[in-house]
């Protein structure tokens, strides 16, 4: 290996070590899938240089990998579980229906949050996401939903939407 090479495998991996290190606007570390997948483009443009531009190695595949390929696994409740969980729930009506909304509707829990009585549509049994609660800086901010395939119209079970309906009043 020659030195230039040399030296941009040193500089690939001094920024894998920067952003592993770095914060996101919100101050949280980057994700490990994250981390891969940026670190996948950078090879893919060093890739590009060794086809068509003389450039003898990828200093980036020399450096190595950073992050992993696949995100944690999210575990989801049965049914059965998630029953047994309401019941307990049953005493405490805004809490209550929250779960019921997170689990029947499968949103995400900003987008809960961020829910309002006009997003609901009794007649359609549809609840709408167009937007999602975050803390930001210490702040509550309502900002759009995650990706734009998040913006979407879920129709409700009929039973929830009774149930929703028939005490919307008292929660709101």
């Amino acid at each position: 290996m020659n030195t230039a090479a040399g030296g941009y495998r040193r500089d690939i991996i001094a920024w894998q070590n920067e952003m592993l290190k770095a914060k996101d606007k919100s101050g949280k570390a980057y994700s490990p899938v994250y981390l891969k997948t940026i670190h996948n483009q950078l090879s893919a443009v060093f890739n590009h240089a060794v086809r068509f531009y003389g450039l003898r190695e990828n200093p980036a595949a020399k450096a190595g990998s950073m992050g992993k390929e696949k995100g944690r696994e999210m575990l989801f409740w049965t049914q059965e579980e998630y029953e047994k969980f309401s019941f307990v729930m049953m005493d405490k009506p805004v809490s209550f229906y929250a779960f019921e909304i997170l689990y029947w509707c499968r949103i995400r829990e900003g987008e809960l949050l961020a829910l309002t009585p006009a997003d609901f549509d009794f007649e359609k049994s549809t609840v709408t996401i167009n937007k999602s609660y975050q803390r930001i800086d210490g702040r509550d901010v309502i900002t759009d939903p995650k990706t734009p395939k998040s913006n979407r119209v879920i129709k409700m079970p009929q039973f929830l939407c009774e149930e929703m309906q028939d005490d919307f009043v008292k929660i709101s």
